[in-house]
C-alpha cells in the first residue's frame, strides 16, 4: 500500500484493493444493465472490458463519451493508463506522427521510470487501449505504476493532466467500490434507495467470485429479474460475467461475444 497527497485528496494505492474494485465494478455494470426495472442507473463504469483473471488481468472502464482508463495487474504490481478525448500521446507527449507504432512505445511517456518487472503489466494495459483513427496510435495521455512501496507516473508529475482524475479514482476506493470520475474530479454518488437490493447482490456475487467460480442463486435472480429481461441485455450480461467465472444456475457455457 502506498499513500500520496494530490489535488484529489489523499490517494491510497493497493494492488489487491484495485483488483477487487475492478471486479466489483465489472460485476456491477453487468448486473445493473440487465435489471429490467433499471433500479441502479449510476454505475461506476458504463462500458466495461475484462481480460485475464485476478492474478494477471486488466479492466477497461469507459464512460461512453470517448474517455476511459485501463488498469492492469500481475503479482508484481499495477499499471494504469487513461485517455480523455483529444488528449492522447500526440497531444500530451508530443509523440511525432512518424514515430507512431500502434504499440506500447506510443504511450510509454505516461509511465516514466517504469520498473522492468512491470513491463508485462504495461504491455497488457496497452493491449486494451483504443487505437486512434487519425494515425493508428494507442491512445492514453496519462498514467501511473505501482510496484511494492513505490508509485509514480505522469498523473503525479502533472495532476492537472487530462484523464488524471480517472486514475485518481483508483486511489480513492471505499472498500471495494470505485468512485465515479467526472469532469470536475472524483465523487461517490449517493445510492438510489431502489438500488439497495442490486448492490446487495453485487457485493455477494463479487465476494464469491473472489474465491473462485460461482453462479447466481435462484433467490438473487428472483430479485434481479422480477420480470423477463431484454434478451439481448441478458445475453450480454451472461457473456460478460462468464469471463470472471460467474454463471447462471444450470446454464450451459455461453458463446463468447463476437469480435
Amino acid at each position: 500500500m502506498v499513500a500520496r497527497t494530490s489535488r484529489f485528496g489523499r490517494l491510497v494505492f493497493n494492488r489487491d484493493a484495485i483488483v477487487r474494485a475492478a471486479l466489483r465494478a465489472y460485476v456491477e455494470v453487468s448486473l445493473a444493465h440487465v435489471d429490467p426495472l433499471e433500479r441502479h442507473s449510476f454505475t461506476a463504469c458504463a462500458f466495461p472490458g475484462w481480460t485475464g483473471d485476478l492474478q494477471r488481468g486488466a479492466f477497461y472502464n469507459g464512460n461512453g463519451c470517448g474517455d476511459y482508463e485501463v488498469v492492469a495487474w500481475t503479482e508484481a504490481g499495477v499499471v494504469g493508463l487513461a485517455y480523455e478525448l483529444g488528449a492522447g500521446p500526440i497531444e500530451q507527449f508530443d509523440l511525432p506522427i512518424d514515430a507512431v507504432t500502434g504499440g506500447p512505445d506510443d504511450v510509454r511517456g505516461a509511465v516514466p521510470d517504469l520498473p522492468e518487472e512491470l513491463e508485462p503489466v504495461f504491455v497488457r494495459a496497452v493491449g486494451m487501449l483504443r487505437v486512434g483513427p487519425e494515425h493508428g496510435q494507442r491512445d492514453a495521455g496519462v498514467g501511473f505504476w505501482l510496484y511494492g512501496d513505490r508509485v509514480a507516473g505522469t498523473m503525479f508529475d502533472d495532476p492537472t493532466a487530462c484523464g488524471a482524475n480517472r486514475l485518481a479514482a483508483w486511489g480513492l476506493l471505499r472498500g471495494d467500490r470505485l468512485p465515479l470520475a467526472c469532469s470536475d474530479g472524483v465523487k461517490f454518488r449517493a445510492d438510489e434507495p431502489s438500488a439497495a437490493p442490486i448492490h446487495a447482490i453485487i457485493d455477494a456475487v463479487t465476494a464469491r467470485a473472489l474465491a473462485g467460480p460461482t453462479e447466481l442463486t435462484m433467490a438473487e435472480l428472483a430479485t434481479l429479474l422480477p420480470k423477463p429481461p431484454d434478451p439481448e441485455r441478458l445475453l450480454c450480461a451472461q457473456q460478460r460475467l462468464q469471463k470472471v467465472g460467474i454463471t447462471w444456475p444450470g446454464s450451459p457455457e455461453i458463446p463468447e461475444e463476437p469480435t
